[in-house]
């Protein structure tokens, strides 16, 4: 109670949850984003010049992801290797993702085409990053796939896998994959869908005499909010039973907020959190949300906060 009544605390965790903000904000600069509130070029300077810790920005990172693929010779990143690369290049293959989709993207032009020069395309049709690859090494992953597969056939006089996929060698197990996945993308260009399916590729396919004939959901954001609301209104919380539906939806939710909240990035954007907080989530079991009025402060008085917690602390 006393921390609650002291102003000095009060104003201290203000400050915290500002730099949090900045530093969210920059973040989601340096991975191309054009939402990033009031934080201009000038103001992420000012930041850096007082030592505030930021991430590299957009042209770095490129940088940084050009020369990785000059030096390995692929633009896939090891996330024990470097986990802020692997974070910056699933980003960007998440907006390339909507790109493909014909959705719009907060990448300008420029950056796509850049992306594109350095080997990103899609490799199937998808609403994820794992839809867009470095075009060279899924070229090479593919045909490694289809030799796997014409080295079981020569092995095993033809392409049946006996037996359930769980009791079969992971190598075997691999190729029987892939094989229902060729068979599938081949349905869908019959279909007139998406395909990943090239003519080469069905060239290459069609020369082994395999018969590609096929052997016999995703609920959006939005679709989640809208039964959510729907749930509010008919029960007056954001707490259902265990056996509900969206039981797992809030339980998610609370994980992701958590990890959110320890600097981990995770799918809940600002956007998401503010769309919860509009129908009264409580992100923290048996808490209740808080609706403690907040002083809104101009960026540059924060900043100046900043400095003086910075002259008064050395950090």
């Amino acid at each position: 109670e006393e921390e609650k009544d002291n102003p000095g605390m009060k104003n201290r965790e203000s400050l915290r949850i500002w730099c949090n903000t900045q530093a969210q904000l920059q973040r989601r600069c340096s991975q191309g984003h054009t939402d990033a509130g009031n934080l201009t070029t000038e103001k992420i300077e000012k930041l850096r010049e007082v030592g505030f810790p930021l991430d590299p920005s957009y042209d770095e990172m490129y940088e940084k992801v050009a020369t990785h693929k000059a030096e390995t010779g692929t633009l896939d990143v090891n996330k024990d290797d470097d986990e802020e690369l692997f974070a910056w290049v699933k980003e960007q293959k998440k907006m390339l993702a909507l790109f493909f989709r014909g959705k719009p993207v907060a990448l300008s032009d420029d950056r796509i085409q850049n992306l594109r020069s350095l080997g990103f395309e899609q490799s199937r049709p998808g609403k994820g990053p794992s839809s867009v690859v470095d075009a060279g090494s899924a070229e090479k992953k593919w045909e490694s796939m289809l030799e796997a597969l014409l080295k079981y056939k020569e092995e095993h006089g033809s392409l049946s896998f006996p037996g359930e996929a769980s009791s079969l060698p992971k190598p075997v197990r691999q190729v029987k994959n892939w094989l229902a996945a060729q068979r599938k993308e081949c349905k869908n260009l019959q279909q007139g869908k998406e395909s990943s399916l090239t003519a080469r590729r069905m060239q290459r396919l069609a020369a082994t005499g395999l018969d590609l004939t096929p052997r016999a959901e995703y609920i959006s954001w939005e679709q989640r909010m809208q039964s959510l609301r729907e749930f509010v209104s008919e029960h007056g919380h954001c707490k259902p039973n265990k056996q509900h539906p969206l039981a797992s939806f809030v339980n998610n939710i609370r994980h992701f907020y958590w990890e959110r909240e320890a600097g981990k990035a995770t799918c809940l954007t600002d956007e998401r959190v503010n769309d919860l907080m509009g129908v009264g989530f409580v992100f923290k079991a048996g808490k209740s949300p808080n609706i403690t009025a907040i002083v809104r402060k101009s960026w540059e008085e924060r900043f100046q906060e900043l400095l003086a917690f910075k002259e008064e602390h050395g950090h």
